[in-house]
């Protein structure tokens, strides 16, 4: 009997060993399951962008994708600081001074015409303060003071004593030294500008390609325009003028490429004066050749007996008319077609005599003048645009009404 128990006892005991050996085995041998509770969770810190931060720890990885998406914290957004306006610019002007100008400008005296009215299309007009009697466009600046009859001539003490931001004039005033010194004196920035191309190259000799790429007085004047919002702002209605005026311009140059050499037209331009001409490239961006091109002075002064030889099949003359005034075109017209030694010219004898603002052909007003010319010497390839339609467009869209006047004859 106690052989029997000591059997048993001996048989649990093995159990018992043989059971703790079993469950240590297991323990270390059976892979063992992640418990659901056992996954790190990462809370991002860094932006939305998922840039991972440098000084997170490799083990810390997530093993699987965040439940929610990252949000940056409101610490992290900061609002830029905005960049100060400017308080003076520097510029150069059309004569090669430079000149720092305090800004904001709050006070123009604009004392050239052409420059008035550039300066009005921008919506500037409201900063002009003074003026000469040459600035009439558009009619609402009648209403501020003038200072003078124009820029050669203007009323310096009164300018001092109006004390602009700045005067805008053309090459005019610097003809007139002693008023020009007065001003810069005075410490008023004076910016001399001209609204119409400088020197131009004689374009004769030009290829068709070297002529498309010549500048015209719409790139030109676009060019200043630029150049002003420098000084005065108003990038946005520059940037207005500029896509409606190079669109003519474009028609313009791409018809008159087509053109043959046979096909331009050979033409006269006039300008204050019998005889008085210049040469300039605008005759041929128009469809014309320049029957002074070969002249070895800028602006010659042709004898009659020159232009009866060369026999223009137009001529085109330039007038001021302040008042746009439709008695002085036909007055300058009937004067050229009256002349005696001109009377079997051909642009005489067939009625190819016409006349031109010499605004029309500068400032914003260009666009106009350009296409009247392009008109007058190729009717047949301009036959679907009329320039006293587009003057109005002009107008309107620029000085928010219709202006009455001539600016071009017939």
């Amino acid at each position: 009997m106690k052989n029997t128990k000591l059997v048993a006892a001996a048989f649990i005991i093995g159990i018992v060993i043989i059971a703790s050996i079993y469950g240590v085995y297991s323990l270390y041998a059976s892979p063992s399951e992640p418990s659901p509770t056992a996954t790190p969770t990462v809370t991002p810190t860094t932006s939305p962008t998922g840039t991972e931060s440098p000084t997170s720890s490799p083990t810390s990885t997530a093993t699987t994708k965040p439940t929610t998406k990252p949000t940056a914290s409101s610490n992290t957004q900061t609002n830029p600081t905005p960049t100060p306006a400017p308080t003076e610019v520097t510029v150069t002007d059309g004569a090669g001074n430079t000149m720092t100008i305090p800004l904001p400008v709050t006070k123009i005296a604009a004392l050239d015409g052409g420059i008035a009215e550039i300066l009005c299309a921008m919506g500037c007009q409201d900063l002009i303060v003074g003026r000469t009697d040459s600035c009439t466009m558009p009619p609402s600046i009648l209403s501020v003071k003038t200072f003078g009859i124009d820029d050669y001539s203007p009323n310096v003490e009164a300018l001092i004593t109006l004390d602009p931001d700045i005067i805008f004039a053309s090459s005019m005033l610097p003809y007139n030294p002693t008023s020009y010194q007065q001003l810069k004196n005075a410490g008023i920035p004076v910016y001399i500008i001209d609204t119409t191309t400088p020197e131009p190259t004689n374009p004769s000799k030009l290829t068709k390609d070297e002529l498309y790429a010549l500048s015209t007085p719409i790139d030109f004047t676009c060019g200043l325009m630029q150049n002003f919002t420098k000084i005065v702002g108003h990038q946005t209605e520059v940037d207005t003028y500029v896509t409606w005026a190079q669109n003519y311009n474009k028609i313009v140059k791409d018809r008159i490429y087509a053109l043959t050499s046979t096909q331009q037209v050979k033409t006269y331009l006039e300008w204050y004066g019998y005889g008085r001409t210049f040469v300039t490239q605008s005759v041929y961006q128009a469809g014309g050749i320049n029957i002074a091109e070969n002249q070895t002075v800028y602006s010659p002064t042709l004898s009659t007996e020159f232009i009866v030889e060369q026999n223009p099949s137009a001529i085109i003359v330039l007038i001021a008319s302040p008042t746009h005034n439709i008695n002085d075109f036909i007055a300058a017209k009937n004067d050229v077609q009256n002349r005696t030694a001109l009377q079997n010219v051909d642009a005489v004898k067939y009625g190819r005599v016409y006349v031109c603002d010499f605004y029309a052909r500068s400032g914003v007003r260009c666009v106009v003048g350009y296409l009247y010319w392009a008109k007058w010497l190729q009717p047949s390839l301009f036959s679907d645009i009329d320039p006293a339609t587009v003057n109005q467009e002009l107008n309107q869209k620029f000085f928010g009404t219709p202006i009455a006047g001539t600016f071009a004859y017939p």
